[in-house]
């Protein structure tokens, strides 16, 4: 069987049928909102900045005085307007921004989507300004998995995940830049599946559990990396 290579179309079609944003379940919730807060943490506050694949928008939690959504959906853009904001339906590996002309750059969970990653990490590359930040998050070396697509009939990856990334394949995507790479979410402590208790942690007690327990077991959900120009 054919296996599925127009991913693109592929998300631009779901999009249109599915709410990815919207999560009932509460232990994915509220770790959410923990692995949320990290990436702000490590974002700081910065002037104007890029969300590829803005999905709910949830980077408008960063400090920031302009933000711009970059995201292949017309019906996710169309919910994320604000004063502060502007939406630009683009591909990541064709981002309609100038060469440096950037503070932050946040692409969370997008490369595994991407075809080709390493074009679009060249274009976060180049629409940084000098000084400036990117902070890119994947699934932590993630088994791939396929099912049939209900649009084609063809063998398509799982969440449309196309690539699996550990910490050096991650910084290989920004041979260039200064790099700090994280893992983020002990599977440990996901598995435990205590919403109760995910909601009322604060984060820094949360990564005194979580930081060492991956140093003991290398089973992270994510792996976090942050590229500066």
């Amino acid at each position: 069987m054919n296996r599925c290579t127009d991913y693109i179309s592929h998300y631009r079609l779901d999009a249109e049928h599915f709410d990815y944003f919207s999560n009932p379940d509460p232990t994915d919730l509220a770790y959410e909102r923990l692995f949320r807060e990290f990436i702000v943490g490590l974002a700081g506050k910065k002037s104007r900045v890029l969300d590829i694949g803005s999905g709910s928008g949830w980077t408008s939690m960063i400090p920031h005085e302009q933000l711009f959504h970059v995201d292949l959906s017309l019906r996710n853009l169309a919910s994320l307007r604000s004063d502060s904001s502007a939406q630009a339906l683009a591909d990541a590996s064709y981002l309609p921004f100038k060469d440096e002309s950037l503070d932050l750059v946040i692409a969370s969970e997008i490369l595994e989507h991407l075809n080709t990653p390493e074009t679009a990490s060249r274009e976060i590359w180049r629409v940084l300004k000098p000084g400036g930040k990117a902070i890119v998050s994947t699934p932590y070396k993630e088994r791939l998995r396929y099912t049939l697509c209900i649009h084609c009939n063809q063998v398509t990856p799982l969440n449309a995940h196309l690539h699996s990334f550990n910490k050096e394949m991650l910084m290989s995507m920004f041979p260039s830049a200064n790099r700090s790479v994280y893992l983020f979410g002990s599977k440990i402590l996901a598995n435990l599946r205590v919403a109760s208790l995910f909601k009322r942690i604060p984060l820094q007690i949360w990564r005194a559990i979580d930081y060492p327990l991956l140093k003991l077991i290398d089973k992270a959900q994510h792996v976090v990396l942050v590229v500066e120009k």
